[in-house]
């Protein structure tokens, strides 16, 4: 499969998601946007720069498992609301995980909510474990779902997105990048 057969096949999966849940779908493409520009500052090379945009549009593909009743719910979510939210990631994964992308696309969306010191999920993984593509991810998620409005809140701002990065990006933590 050649790159424009990809985009188109990704763009097309995108917006089966955005017939669903639109919030999803605007999520994902700022998502993608805001992790492309980052890899972009890091000085990653194009591939994975393309890597990191493409797995940004489908970072939350799985979501189209999980109820729409619990996905536009208005209210604090019970914890097994939470739970079932917790799964779109490796539901996400189970859809992708036999596309051919010329990177661990699948991989990476299994990760994007991992923390690098082991309290994220599905796998609790640390540091290093996780792939630079994911960690990048988790940073973009965060800083666009702060800064947007949620059915259940209203847009946090930039800045306090920026101190929730800078808290959990502790001297401790640091030796873990």
């Amino acid at each position: 499969m050649n790159k424009r057969h990809l985009y188109q096949l990704v763009t097309s999966i995108s917006y089966a998601a955005e017939n669903r849940d639109a919030y999803t779908a605007n999520h994902q493409r700022g998502v993608s946007s805001l992790s492309r520009r980052i890899a972009q500052g890091l000085n990653l090379p194009k591939d994975q720069i393309d890597s990191v945009r493409i797995a940004g549009t489908l970072h939350d593909i799985g979501k189209l498992g999980i109820p729409t009743a619990i996905l536009s719910k208005t209210g604090k979510l019970r914890k097994e609301e939470f739970d079932l939210i917790k799964l779109h990631s490796i539901i996400g994964e189970d859809i992708l995980k036999d596309i051919q992308f010329p990177w661990p696309i699948a991989a990476i969306v299994r990760q994007h909510h991992e923390r690098l010191d082991g309290s994220g999920y599905p796998d609790r993984l640390k540091a290093n474990n996780i792939l630079m593509e994911a960690k990048i991810l988790a940073v973009a998620d965060v800083v666009e779902s702060m800064t947007r409005s949620r059915s259940y809140r209203k847009a946090l701002g930039l800045e306090i997105a920026l101190d929730e990065l800078k808290k959990n990006i502790n001297c401790s933590n640091r030796d873990l990048i």
